[in-house]
């Protein structure tokens, strides 16, 4: 059987008086093994195995976040929502992997990379989402339902859309950005159909998503800030 991984360095502590509690030191980290849970373990050695995304030299580049807003924009899709699906589309968006038109086009499953609503830019992430005619008149709607579900003004910028309301000053700003997630999605959708997005189709599938993960989750209601969610 093999050993411990060999970038650790494992050292039981000898001739301890009998009072002491057995321990490890794992890097020069001393662990009391009678308190310790297997966990802690597994979490030192995943320590040494976890890496940043290469996405986020590029983040820092493109758009100047500090560490503190990359480290929100990565935990934003585990805070906004339980359905893995959902999370791992969000996650998707912030590393650039999914398959756009544009990418489609370079790897030789399409002929161009003309946008599926417009037709008239090549279909890149933030074109899609944020700059297409289409999908500026949906976030544009979209702002005028939000306050009326929560009397709550917003003006949603393309950073925004693409990862989120960062501010904590935003009230409701994790249901906010579930709903912008879920925003995308539609988009997304629409794009798959394909289908011009329409704010309509957006209400009902918040109105879906949204009881859905109420079912799971201790999520803020609207209907305790005065408003109900309501597609129509």
């Amino acid at each position: 059987m093999g050993g411990p991984p060999s970038f650790y360095t494992f050292t039981f502590k000898r001739n301890q008086p009998r009072y002491t509690s057995p321990s490890l030191i794992i890097e020069n980290k001393i662990l009391d093994i009678t308190d310790k849970k297997s966990k802690d373990y597994y979490s030192l050695l995943v320590s040494k195995k976890v890496q940043p995304p290469n996405i986020i030299h590029k983040l820092k580049s493109d758009f100047n976040f500090t560490t503190q807003q990359l480290r929100e924009i990565f935990s934003l899709p585990h805070l906004v929502s339980l359905e893995p699906y959902v999370k791992a589309f969000q996650y998707k968006i912030i590393n650039y992997i999914l398959y756009t038109n544009s990418k489609l086009c370079k790897i030789g499953f399409r002929i161009n990379d003309a946008c599926t609503f417009c037709n008239d830019e090549p279909e890149n992430l933030y074109h899609l989402f944020c700059e297409c005619p289409h999908s500026k008149t949906v976030w544009t709607d979209f702002e005028s339902y939000w306050y009326h579900l929560s009397d709550q003004p917003i003006h949603l910028s393309a950073q925004n859309v693409s990862f989120g309301v960062l501010s904590r000053q935003c009230p409701l700003s994790n249901l906010l950005n579930y709903f912008i997630v879920i925003g995308k999605l539609f988009l997304w959708d629409c794009r798959r159909s394909p289908t011009l997005p329409k704010i309509q189709g957006l209400q009902s599938k918040l109105k879906i998503k949204y009881e859905i993960e109420n079912i799971s989750t201790r999520k803020p209601s609207l209907k305790r800030n005065g408003c109900s969610l309501q597609c129509n």
